[in-house]
């Protein structure tokens, strides 16, 4: 009897698996499928959508996935659409192509370039760079076939064993029913606005909030819409050799299974599901943000406390200093709450997005001591350079990630005659700098241990005899699935001289924490031999960043390729310096900048 019992449950258990495992499969499915019939099935009617109207559709398009077939969801999106059990071979017109002229849609890049409107008032070229943008474009005779979709022809593509999506991607535009595609649209609106958890304790936002995250759908539509975007327009795609199919399956997987959110807990719960699902992409640029905007201008925020302290890693040692005024010294930092520092650190690497470990440490610790709760306790024991130990009690109250309050002065001389540049200081400008080269100026230090402000182009000016060429982008131009048959329009702007040209001896200082426009400086500064790179490994991240304004949590990431002068891959390198310093962390401890140091002794100051 026993064993029968034994048995029974294992039954059950295995059905039980068996239901998760299928659904899983369908929404695996669903998710291929909507993202090709997406961003590829050239719909007129969807040419205005927004990224939240997309995201509405996908939510309901996913419910109804519980009872209808998927050729019956996106029939009013892709009407020609069809699946079989091997690819369909087409290579010419047919009657699908009868009337106007075939359609595709072609993206330069997705998202969008988030220029506010009143630097393009102030800027009128800033408002013709924009370099992300789609466009519904005409096959004409001499398109390029290769490039450019054929008219009316099929394009198969996997989205299970045995199991193809034929679509086409160039048709005449009354192939569309705009009516039945309108329709799809306000239906998914009435969809998304009709979720509400019965919590009358709870603000009206936030039982929407919770009501819509409760629901499977809307979760799994979430994960399908952030697969498909790094998966068709994320352009390091390839370089980052992700496992993107296995994680689209491990987290709709999750998202089915998660019970619902109906807590603040839980909301941080999927909050950090996303920031998981996202964290394979070797991005320094990729950030998935903490607001919402879920019904127009109902817009709310998940907040994020830090505690007063700065944190850094070190090779493999966490410090800590309390404050933020820099006059506390540096400690080991050993646990919180009762954790060991390196697994609190391996968790915040989880949740967070770099190119090189380097950068990734560096984004990490800034959320060592942070939470989503107003005046959580850190209980931190560290040790001092002495060995002497402490115990102390930190509380998550401000609103901004801790910065050491830095030297008032950017710009000030040191030994030997050397002017330093702290070009990450948002007090440094052109007039500071020029009034600081007086005669007795024997050598320059800029550091760009940071992100430095882009004031800094008017003094890199300076040090260009004449006009020179910036490091060119490449945004890829998308027409097909997956990233097949991408080209590039590549982009380069002119860094014109300015007088008088200063042709003092140069060291530029670097590390970890230099990433994007501090890169570029870099790659000018190795291309056109501007001076010495002293320090450590960049981040390996450059290049515009774009947006998408999901309605939960929208994201970033970088929308264009940059490769170094020399036409070698930068991406997840960084600039290798021409003298690589080692750090310690009894150096930050002592008070002992190391990298600084070691510029100002070299040979090239001398004379």
């Amino acid at each position: 009897m026993k064993n029968k019992i034994i048995l029974l449950l294992f039954g059950m258990f295995a059905f039980v698996a068996d239901v998760v495992a299928a659904d899983t499969s369908r929404y695996v499915e669903f998710a291929r499928t909507y993202g090709i019939v997406r961003y590829f099935s050239p719909n007129p009617y969807t040419q205005d959508w927004s990224e939240s109207d997309w995201m509405k559709v996908c939510a309901l398009l996913a419910d109804r996935a519980e009872t209808q077939s998927l050729e019956t969801l996106f029939k009013p999106l892709a009407p020609t659409m069809s699946f079989t059990a091997v690819p369909v071979s087409s290579s010419g017109e047919n009657d699908t192509c009868s009337g106007g002229r075939a359609m595709y849609y072609s993206y330069s890049g997705s998202g969008e370039l988030n220029v506010p409107f009143f630097a393009k008032l102030l800027m009128p070229g800033l408002a013709d760079y924009i370099p992300y943008y789609k466009k519904l474009s005409t096959v004409s005779d001499n398109t390029d076939t290769a490039a450019v979709p054929l008219a009316c022809r099929y394009y198969s593509y996997p989205v299970s064993k045995g199991k193809y999506l034929n679509v086409q991607h160039a048709l005449p535009e009354e192939t569309f029913d705009g009516k039945a595609t309108r329709r799809l649209l306000a239906d998914a609106k009435d969809y998304w606005k009709n979720h509400q958890i019965d919590d009358k304790a709870l603000s009206k936002r936030r039982r929407f909030i919770f009501g819509l995250l409760s629901d499977k759908a809307v979760r799994v539509a979430d994960i399908t819409v952030r697969w498909n975007i790094v998966r068709h327009f994320y352009p390091y795609y390839e370089e980052d050799s992700l496992d993107w199919d296995n994680q689209l399956e491990r987290y709709l997987q999750k998202a089915v299974q998660m019970a619902g959110v109906n807590s603040f807990e839980s909301l941080v719960e999927w909050y950090d599901t996303l920031c998981r699902f996202m964290n394979p992409v070797k991005d320094g640029h990729m950030f998935v943000r903490r607001d919402m905007n879920v019904s127009g201008i109902m817009s709310t925020y998940l907040p994020e406390f830090y505690a007063e302290a700065e944190t850094k890693a070190v090779n493999d040692t966490l410090l800590v200093r309390i404050g933020t005024d820099g006059k506390q010294p540096w400690r080991i930092l050993n646990a919180v709450n009762g954790q060991q520092a390196s697994e609190r650190l391996q968790y915040c690497r989880q949740i967070t997005n770099a190119a090189t470990e380097a950068h990734r440490d560096k984004m990490a610790v800034e959320k060592m001591l942070s939470s989503a709760e107003y005046g959580k306790p850190f209980v931190i024991q560290t040790v001092n350079a002495s060995g002497q130990a402490y115990e102390d009690t930190l509380y998550a109250r401000s609103q901004n990630i801790p910065k050491m309050e830095k030297e008032k002065q950017p710009v000030r001389k040191l030994e030997n005659g050397i002017l330093y540049v702290d070009a990450t200081s948002r007090e440094l400008n052109e007039k500071l700098f020029m009034s600081a080269l007086t005669p007795d100026v024997r050598g320059l230090c800029f550091d760009l241990r940071g992100l430095p402000t882009y004031q800094f182009e008017d003094i890199l000016a300076h040090l260009i005899a004449s006009d020179v060429t910036a490091p060119a982008t490449e945004v890829p131009i998308n027409n097909f699935p997956y990233q097949q048959n991408v080209t590039w329009r590549v982009n380069s702007e002119t860094l014109k001289a300015k007088q008088p040209y200063i042709a003092l001896p140069a060291t530029f200082l670097c590390d970890g924490a230099t990433v994007s426009w501090g890169e570029t400086i870099l790659m000018m500064v190795r291309n056109y031999k501007l001076g010495k790179i002293v320090g450590q490994a960049t981040a390996g991240t450059t290049g515009d960043m774009t947006q998408f304004l999901l309605p939960l949590f929208p994201f970033s990431m970088t929308g264009m390729l940059m490769r170094c002068m020399d036409g070698e891959q930068h991406h997840a390198r960084g600039i290798k310096p021409d003298i690589t310093i080692p750090v310690y962390a009894t150096d930050y401890m002592n008070g002992y900048d190391r990298i600084l140091n070691v510029a100002l002794k070299m040979d090239e100051r001398k004379g």
